[in-house]
């Protein structure tokens, strides 16, 4: 990798980079208040599609669920790369986007997560272009949608419908700049209804309840014994449902998370938490024996494929030596739940950068960011896509050509 960072051209690229953070940092502060919850990211869509055509960026465009994409054409026959952030955060329509400064800190819901990678990668897309750098492949430029919460991956999953997409995939969405994750955490949610005949708490007594149903599930879902490694766990995250205090109610839910570092563990607990369910209300029904019956329904509202890759995986390795050589110090992050998840399930090559500063409380109101040197997260952005592709005749870390 130093061989390629002491190239005179990538020097002009670090330079240009350094002298790109005040721009950086100021389209950070303007797309951080376009409000973008996952499935309503348009107007914030549009704002990084009119900086991608300003940019100079080939094909750029809009598919349809709405991920923005913008091309540098390859010198060559070289692997294709794509690199992405997610457009959407988890807050909802009317969140006050104000930003507070106090010193070098910004405060603003989503400011970190993952808005500040979006203006990343159009920095290092603006410095590529600005010298005329190209790697041997096609660098793919991405901003996707719905990576949060129940957004379940739906940018990359409509990009991922087509298996020969990219040779390698990059999504910079960590926290720690010198952050790697190259393992993926798969997950399945669940909206389960509990339905019933209803009625008054006292007249009605003896009719089956949907809330003693559910109440019967929970309590041996929470009795659930799952390994530490891999990492598995279960949540009962919400439940709804109710009239009065003195009716059976009619209906009642419950939102279910359950998640693995391995697919078979998944799957096995998948089919246990649904085992038991259905168990407790075949009990709730066997306790009155009445003609009404508790029925039950499973909605799934979200499917995340687990996946691994060796640490000495070729994008591991560069990822990893790109980081180190901005000056970061490397580290690889537990699993997690991220847009890689889904070409790391394909077995497609793929990471998860770490982005620029210091910041914290992620997912809350108080969300900051703090420009600690933050264009040597854009430097090792640039460093990794073009290692992967291929320039200039180094290919120490050129990904194979899977595409067709």
């Amino acid at each position: 990798m130093e061989q390629l960072k002491n190239m005179e051209i990538i020097r002009k690229a670090f330079a240009y980079l350094k002298e790109d953070d005040d721009r950086t940092l100021k389209e950070l502060l303007e797309l951080v208040q376009i409000p973008a919850p996952s499935g309503f990211e348009q107007d914030r869509a549009v704002c990084i599609m009119d900086k991608m055509e300003r940019i100079g960026l080939d094909h750029v465009g809009l598919d349809r669920v709405g991920n923005v994409f913008g091309t540098i054409k390859g010198t060559g026959k070289g692997p294709v790369v794509m690199i992405a952030a997610h457009t959407d955060t988890v807050f909802p329509q009317g969140t006050d986007l104000t930003i507070k400064k106090e010193g070098n800190r910004y405060t603003c819901p989503g400011i970190n997560d993952d808005t500040r990678a979006i203006a990343e990668i159009l920095s290092v897309a603006r410095a590529m272009k600005a010298l005329d750098i190209h790697g041997e492949g096609d660098i793919i430029f991405c901003a996707n949608v719905c990576e949060e919460g129940l957004g379940d991956l739906k940018g990359v999953k409509y990009i991922f419908r087509d298996p020969h997409a990219c040779d390698g995939f990059i999504t910079v969405d960590n926290v720690v700049p010198g952050g790697i994750i190259h393992t993926a955490t798969g997950s399945e949610r669940y909206l389960v209804t509990f339905a019933g005949p209803g009625g008054h708490s006292f007249s009605d007594f003896g009719l089956p309840n949907p809330v003693h149903a559910m109440g019967r599930a929970i309590s041996r879902i929470a009795d659930f014994q799952v390994k530490k490694l891999p990492k598995t766990t279960f949540n009962v995250g919400v439940v709804e449902g109710g009239t009065s205090v003195n009716s059976i109610p009619e209906r009642c839910s419950m939102l279910v998370d359950l998640r693995s570092d391995s697919a078979e563990e998944l799957s096995a607990l998948s089919a246990q938490f649904k085992q038991v369910t259905e168990d407790a209300v075949s009990q709730e029904n066997a306790r009155w024996d009445t003609k009404e019956k508790v029925t039950v329904i499973f909605e799934e509202k979200g499917r995340r494929p687990a996946g691994a890759q060796k640490p000495d995986e070729l994008i591991v390795r560069a990822a990893w030596d790109a980081t180190s050589a901005v000056g970061y110090t490397p580290v690889f992050h537990d699993a997690s739940s991220t847009d890689a998840n889904i070409p790391i399930s394909l077995g497609i090559p793929a990471v998860a950068l770490g982005r620029a500063g210091d910041g914290g409380d992620t997912h809350t109101v108080h969300e900051w960011f703090q420009p600690e040197e933050a264009w040597r997260a854009p430097q090792k952005e640039l460093l990794l896509v073009l290692a992967l592709s291929g320039f200039q005749g180094y290919r120490k870390y050129q990904l194979p050509v899977r595409h067709v």
